[in-house]
């Protein structure tokens, strides 16, 4: 029984904090953009310290082990930004994961893709943290990688970050885009949302697209949108009502069309009610 009754503890607990974090997530995303993003960059930061402390305690660890060796093998990891001890690897991939998080979902936003797998808004989130990464890394006490020596001049670290950054940008855009061709999907397709998106573009209003998918005002809610809802989605006062009337718009012209549609088919005819 005791045992049952921990389970079932655990369970709840677990429940518990998932609707904390439901809850957390969905008072975020009311936040303005700079709170959204520090926060997306500060989970980055915890993510990368907790990995890169891990990473380290495991190079450690064999380290050690081949240190007893009679004829003790090469390290896997001789130096560079994933070597060196624990706390290293933990600060490290900490700057590497909060530029990262942040700088992706603050250009994502800027285009008015968040919520898609947006190859550019990615690659530059990559440059950003393979950047950071190289700048944390030769500025610390992680030894350089076989072959490599560390910049000493503002040149050479300029040159060094770029460098890393355009490679971890081309590769993490790269990978992207062969994973896209596997799938046959495209993230800037949105199956649910595409009359919706398509009366944006026609209004000129693309950049609220993230707001009706952050409120799940989807194709079939488009008939029922009212100024209360588009102002839950922080939509302001004058799209607002362009939006409206062109809703309102497109039902009169269903209505008429509903009413008289021999007169939409042949220009011609006497115009017959409907039946």
């Amino acid at each position: 029984h005791r045992t049952g009754t921990h389970a079932v503890t655990m369970g709840d607990l677990m429940q518990k904090l998932d609707d904390k974090k439901s809850e957390f997530e969905a008072w975020v995303k009311t936040q303005p953009p700079a709170v959204e993003v520090a926060v997306a960059a500060a989970g980055g930061a915890l993510q990368g310290c907790i990995l890169g402390y891990t990473l380290g305690m495991v190079n450690s660890n064999l380290e050690k082990q081949t240190a007893a060796m009679p004829n003790k093998p090469p390290s896997a990891m001789q130096g560079g930004s994933f070597s060196g001890p624990p706390k290293t690897l933990a600060l490290n991939l900490a700057v590497f994961s909060a530029v990262q998080g942040g700088l992706t979902l603050a250009v994502k936003k800027y285009r008015g893709v968040e919520g898609k797998d947006d190859i550019p808004s990615a690659m530059v989130g990559m440059f950003g943290a393979g950047m950071s990464l190289s700048v944390v890394t030769n500025l610390g006490d992680s030894p350089p990688a076989a072959g490599q020596v560390k910049p000493t001049t503002p040149i050479g670290f300029v040159t060094d970050a770029l460098r890393t950054g355009a490679l971890f940008a081309g590769l993490n855009g790269a990978f992207m885009k062969i994973g896209q061709s596997f799938t046959g999907k495209s993230a800037a397709t949105d199956v649910y949302y595409y009359h919706t998106n398509g009366m944006l573009s026609a209004l000129g209003l693309e950049k609220y697209e993230k707001n009706f998918k952050r409120g799940l005002l989807m194709d079939d809610t488009l008939a029922l949108l009212s100024d209360s809802a588009l102002k839950e989605v922080k939509i302001p006062p004058g799209p607002r009502l362009k939006i409206l009337n062109y809703v309102e718009a497109s039902k009169k012209h269903m209505a008429a069309y509903s009413q008289q549609p021999a007169a939409y088919a042949a220009p011609a005819s006497d115009g017959l009610t409907h039946a």
